[in-house]
């Protein structure tokens, strides 16, 4: 007879729900990944900008020429207030679903010991049985040779 732990649907339960939370988090991490990519290229954008309107000042640009560099610079430092605000909310997001996957984890995890556990004292006791019939069969071979 095969060991047949009892509660294999709830721990496949708690590995479908451990699979969901993990591909949640992973979603959490690609969206910070994303922030944090476009924050270094706003911030990459925001020092050209500046680079720009320095070298425009000293060849001598017309008004209208630093008028716009220097509402580039002020909508980038905008932006980049605002991506750093994102960032922070996503980091929040993700720590949260962190705490979710790990509790998941954590469920799965303790039926698995469980599982583990009622295997070993299955085999145990097949074994027992198993010595027990070889015993058995010794003593009967025993008795009936003498």
């Amino acid at each position: 007879m095969a060991f047949k732990f009892p509660l294999a649907a709830v721990l496949k339960y708690r590995e479908e729900i451990e699979k969901r939370e993990e591909r949640a988090l992973e979603c959490r991490r690609e969206i910070v990944v994303g922030l944090e990519a476009r924050l270094a290229e706003v911030r990459s954008d925001r020092s050209r900008t500046l680079l720009d309107r320095e070298v425009s000042l000293k060849r001598g640009a017309l008004g209208d020429d630093l008028h716009y560099l220097i509402e580039q610079q002020q909508y980038l430092e905008k932006l980049e207030q605002q991506l750093r605000r994102e960032v922070a909310a996503a980091l929040v997001e993700f720590d949260k679903q962190m705490k979710v996957f790990m509790a998941a984890r954590q469920k799965r995890e303790i039926l698995d010991e469980l599982k583990i556990a009622q295997k070993d004292k299955y085999e145990e006791k097949q074994e027992r049985r198993e010595q027990m019939l070889i015993d058995e069969m010794f003593s009967a071979r025993l008795h009936r040779d003498t």
